[in-house]
């Protein structure tokens, strides 16, 4: 090849290089902003969208519940059958009727009242037992909102139902595959009064 070949080839190629990155440029800018020349009018602050996170308050990650809002007093009012219907998302782990086969969570028949503990044949994680008690009705409902709140280093990588009434309706269907639940607290089954207006 011939030297002045080769001189013409490097030229076409450094041309060719510098007016693809101009069209990407001018692509780009026409996408970005509408315009194939960027002006300050149309530039554009960030770039991407934002993504809103809900922050748990600081007492509600030490553990305790501190952020939740009970679902105690929608209990009364909800259905096992609805209560049927959303546990379902706990379904591939769970059963809940009387015989039911552990999962890779234990079957939970009979589970409101009972020790926290290994149940129905299936040893828990010793985050879950260090819990300590029973299973009342504020646990399961603190605990099926956020399982790692009370177990943090539990094995239910469930995110947890995060409205009342589906926790509520899952309490009622729980309620029903137990032999005898005792009853919801008398303070749940009635929501407080709303504090009176000021005169």
């Amino acid at each position: 090849m011939s030297k002045s070949l080769l001189w013409e080839t490097v030229v076409a190629a450094f041309w060719l290089a510098f007016l693809t990155i101009l069209g990407v440029n001018l692509v780009g800018n026409y996408v970005m902003y509408g315009s194939p020349v960027e002006s300050e009018h149309g530039k554009l602050e960030k770039f991407g969208y934002p993504i809103e996170v809900v922050e748990a308050a600081p007492e509600a990650a030490a553990g305790g519940g501190g952020g939740l809002v009970s679902s105690l007093p929608l209990v009364a009012a909800a259905s096992a059958e609805e209560g049927a219907g959303v546990f379902k998302k706990c379904g591939s782990c769970h059963t809940a009727e009387a015989g039911g086969a552990n999962k890779t969570g234990p079957n939970l028949h009979n589970i409101i009242g009972a020790e926290i503990a290994n149940h129905n044949g299936f040893k828990t994680t010793e985050s879950l037992n260090g819990i300590g008690g029973n299973w009342t009705y504020e646990k399961i409902d603190d605990y099926i909102e956020n399982p790692k709140r009370l177990a943090p280093k539990g094995s239910m990588s469930f995110a947890g139902l995060k409205k009342p009434q589906d926790r509520a309706a899952v309490i009622k269907f729980l309620m029903s595959q137990s032999e005898n639940p005792p009853p919801i607290p008398a303070a749940a089954e009635t929501p407080a009064a709303a504090p009176a207006a000021p005169n």
